[in-house]
């Protein structure tokens, strides 16, 4: 009887094979699961990764086990292929509509048949991490092999890109390999890593090897069994992979495929000189669920993000529970004096007790903007670290983000006055509505829910860091081939309300195939026109980026279904992203994995105590 059990999520990596024989390691017992290989080849071209798992585990024991084969996954990787190899057969996962799978998981089991589903489920606690898991009674002395494929794009924050691969087995592992294969059009400026044992980046020697005209870098680590053994806790901590790349061009880089498909990596030399000033208001939640630690290293953090304020910026500080307390009615210039008045006022006044009004608070931001006598150009920020949800005011969260909305946009129909940033601090925040709050607002989520760590303050630094140097504001992409322009229908995103610096503005679409598209991008009424654009000839790279601009869309389709007011444009964008869910073979909220294995079942065997049942 063969019994697989398949509980499913989508999403960094992971393997944990946990059979509750943690440390077997150090005892002369021998192990019940032998982890005889496990790898993660990462190819990553173009910003985007195709990353291959694949673990061989073998059954110790004399008698049957249940073995586990479990991945973390970024919240914005699609699982695209996943099968299982055991006794030389194969079963391969099929990817459907979320309801057509249900029901073909539902009548393969009512046929006694062995099926499995696997969806998109996210993990409440965390932006960042959703889980697959799959759990498979295997028979004594059974090797059974695990293959799954993902693909994540890898957006450049700060000037880096990153990518997390997770590990994580308190199990010696035999054949551990993690390679990932870098292949850019640009130079590489650095590439690091840091292993699972290590708390420092070790720097790669970056080479000047080429390869069809990119420039290509390899990574390999493969630990011995001694330095897993050695490590004491197991394989706990991420292997992480960074590099940037030298910005060689004025405003960026296109590619393009035979197929007319392209995506623009807009990005810009900055000059310090040029970047702007910037207005920014920090709104902080001091209601009485941020008491004890949390409220300290807000406190701290807070600090240390006013040190860091340019002289040319100018700021604000809002405080709230059930009540709205400003700082000062209008935006402060930074100086000494008002930098230690504004710490002198968060010590006094940064006290948790009291409910959550976050309506009130985030309107008072907003007419912060609304009412400022500054002319000169800034970017406009707000940023809003929240604990909760609303409990006084308006508590309807669809009704908040309407009248932010409205408030916001002015007498504008696109957005916006000010960039809102939202932070959850903690694992109570909402972060559907938070979520919806950032996309609406062009900013973005940041979550910190190790509230009891000092990892809150470097986090809350980092999202800082994010928006600190901006550049650019009101910037408008258009895109032409054969000297004319390309739809906006068949273009994601082509307005944002602001660039910053050491930041990368991506946009995809499709025009003419066989063409150059050539781009043209307006900022701050300054044009550029210096865009390098190639047209790839190779088949592997022109699928690649087929996938990258269809994973584009998707990701920003279910975005706007997410954050829509109206139904009709929510339905719209859910229908447009399950059908190329659908074609490109991606595991999104709307599609599943699904398992049915029909082939050649003996109906002898279907009997009671007989059947094999996916659970």
């Amino acid at each position: 009887m063969t019994i697989l059990c398949i509980f499913a999520a989508v999403g960094l990596m992971l393997l944990n094979t946990s059979f509750a024989i943690k440390n077997s390691r150090n005892r002369r017992d021998v192990p019940s699961v032998d982890i005889r290989e496990f790898e993660i080849i990462s190819n990553i071209a173009f910003r985007y990764a195709h990353v291959s798992v694949r673990s061989l585990m073998m059954n110790m024991k004399g008698v049957n086990q249940e073995l586990v084969f479990r991945v973390r996954l970024p919240k914005h990787a699609y699982i695209t292929s996943f099968e299982i190899e055991v006794n030389d057969r194969i079963i391969k996962a099929l990817i459907k509509e979320r309801t057509s799978a249900n029901k073909e998981y539902e009548e393969a089991k009512k046929d006694n048949v062995t099926a499995g589903l696997v969806s998109q489920q996210n993990v409440k606690d965390d932006l960042d991490i959703d889980i697959f898991q799959i759990k498979v009674n295997v028979a004594a002395h059974t090797e059974i092999e695990f293959r799954l494929i993902y693909e994540e794009f890898l957006q450049r924050s700060v000037g880096k890109f990153t990518q997390k691969l997770f590990i994580d087995t308190d199990h010696l592992i035999r054949n551990l390999d993690i390679k990932c294969n870098l292949k850019e059009k640009e130079r590489f400026k650095t590439i690091s890593f840091k292993t699972p044992f290590s708390n420092k980046y070790e720097i790669v020697n970056v080479v000047d090897e080429s390869e069809d005209d990119f420039k290509v870098n390899t990574i390999d680590w493969k630990p011995s069994e001694m330095e897993q053994i050695n490590s004491n806790s197991g394989i706990n901590e991420p292997f992480d992979i960074t590099y940037e790349l030298e910005n060689e061009y004025e405003s960026g880089i296109l590619y393009t495929n035979d197929a007319g498909e392209f995506i623009h990596f807009f990005s810009v030399l900055c000059n310090a000189e040029k970047i702007l000033a910037k207005q920014i208001v920090l709104v902080i939640d001091i209601s009485g669920s941020m008491s004890g630690n949390p409220i300290q290293q807000v406190r701290v953090a807070l600090v240390s993000i006013l040190g860091q304020l340019r002289s040319k910026d100018y700021f604000n500080i809002i405080l709230f529970n059930d009540r709205i307390s400003m700082w000062k009615t209008s935006f402060q210039t930074v100086n000494s004096s008002n930098l230690d008045r504004a710490k002198a006022y968060m010590e006094e006044n940064i006290r948790a007790n009291g409910p959550t009004n976050i309506n009130d608070a985030l309107l008072t931001a907003v007419r912060l903007f609304l009412t400022s006598q500054i002319k000169e150009q800034t970017g406009q920020i707000i940023v809003f670290l929240s604990d909760g949800s609303p409990t006084v005011g308006s508590t309807d969260t669809k009704n908040i983000l309407n009248n932010v909305r409205v408030a916001n946009y002015g007498n504008n129909e696109l957005c916006c006055i000010s960039t809102i940033y939202p932070i959850a601090f903690g694992r109570n925040a909402d972060l559907s509505f938070l979520r919806s709050l950032a996309y609406q607002n062009a900013g973005s989520l940041t979550i910190i829910k190790d509230i009891d760590s000092n990892m809150a303050e470097n986090k809350l630094m980092d999202m800082y860091r994010t928006v600190e140097n901006p550049y650019f504001k009101s910037i408008n992409f258009s895109f032409s081939a054969r000297n004319e322009t390309i739809s906006e229908k068949n273009i994601t995103q082509t307005i944002f309300v602001h660039y910053d610096c050491g930041e990368e503005i991506v946009i995809s679409g499709r025009g003419p195939g066989g063409q150059i598209v050539q781009p043209f991008v307006r900022a701050d009424n300054e044009v550029f026109l210096q865009v390098e654009s190639f047209l790839l000839q190779n088949e592997e790279d022109s699928e690649r980026l087929s996938r990258l601009v269809a994973y584009h869309w998707v990701r920003q389709l279910l975005m706007e279904a997410e954050s829509a007011v109206e139904k009709e444009k929510r339905d719209r964008a859910r229908k447009l992203a399950l059908d190329l869910s659908l074609k490109y073979g991606f595991v999104t909220p709307l599609t599943s994995l699904v398992v049915t294995d029909y082939a050649k079942d003996d109906t002898s065997q279907k009997g009671p105590g007989n059947k094999k049942i996916f659970c």
